[in-house]
């Protein structure tokens, strides 16, 4: 009988650190790529605590049953950032985006922010 050893494996690829950077996407592409998985991962959080069916979500955000089982298993490429934004509203939460300008400018911050509905109270006479 013949006992082979295992080779070790060895990395086949190196990293520089960031998947972005890794899929070889523009500045631009990360960017968005890492403002829709921060977008989602804090709209699901959210969902969760709501303990809603999937057809309730389906309701509340005014799409169909699979679309929220897209959302909810990740599958973020199939949302873009304005509709995660446009449901997290339907949801009653606040978001807000800030731009800044660039390091090697001089500029503005630029934030807009739409916070979560008030709910309406009725005063007694």
């Amino acid at each position: 009988m013949t006992i082979r050893k295992k080779k070790s494996a060895q990395a086949s690829h190196v990293t520089k650190g960031d998947v972005l950077d890794d899929l070889g996407l523009s500045r631009a592409e990360a960017l968005e790529a890492k403002v829709k998985a921060d977008l989602w991962k804090d709209l699901v959080s959210h969902i969760e605590s709501l303990h809603l069916s999937q057809k309730e979500l389906a309701g509340r955000l005014g799409i169909h049953q699979p679309d929220v089982s897209n959302l909810l298993t990740g599958k973020i490429s199939r949302f873009s950032a304005g509709m995660l934004i446009h449901y997290a509203v339907k949801l009653e939460l606040g978001v807000q985006v800030k731009l800044t300008a660039a390091k090697t400018r001089k500029g503005h911050t630029i934030q807009a922010s739409i916070p979560p509905r008030q709910k309406s109270r009725s005063l007694a006479a």
